[in-house]
């Protein structure tokens, strides 16, 4: 019998695919479980109408996710940190930039989405990587410079 999947079911397949198995296995806990619906013409119809809308919104995300990468590489934020005798006293967080991300130029990034999760402690330009999705990476281009005291 041919069934298709709400749910993944380990060993058989994912949501949203068609497959075939045994009546008996199908009847008594595929159907029953709620796991997985008869292949009819109307649920094949149904299918592909949810597999187009989701396709939709996901190359929707995909660009918005572009156009944020797009953004955040145009961007060079600029720090001061207190430096004496060429020791630097503090450290630039995450939560700092992406606190000056959003509240300066309105871009939402999390600070789980680095792949660097370390605070910068030295004068220079940094290049942080963003993983905005499994896709999707930016380089956040940080500048610390000396604080004039």
């Amino acid at each position: 019998m041919k069934v298709i999947l709400i749910k993944d079911v380990k060993g058989k397949g994912k949501a949203n695919d068609i497959i075939e198995v045994s009546d008996g296995y199908a009847k008594n806990f595929l159907l029953k479980q709620n796991l997985a619906i008869p292949t009819t013409n109307a649920n094949v119809y149904k299918l592909n109408e949810n597999l187009r809308e989701n396709q939709k919104v996901i190359e929707e995300e995909k660009a918005k996710l572009g156009l944020l990468k797009l953004e955040l590489e145009k961007l060079t934020l600029n720090f001061k940190l207190k430096m004496h005798n060429d020791k630097v006293f503090g450290s630039i967080s995450l939560v700092q930039i992406v606190d000056r991300l959003e509240k300066e130029f309105k871009l939402k990034v999390n600070k789980k989405d680095f792949v660097d999760k370390n605070n910068l402690v030295d004068v220079g330009l940094h290049y942080l990587t963003i993983k905005l999705n499994h896709q999707i990476t930016a380089t956040l281009k940080v500048m610390i410079e000396k604080k004039e005291s």
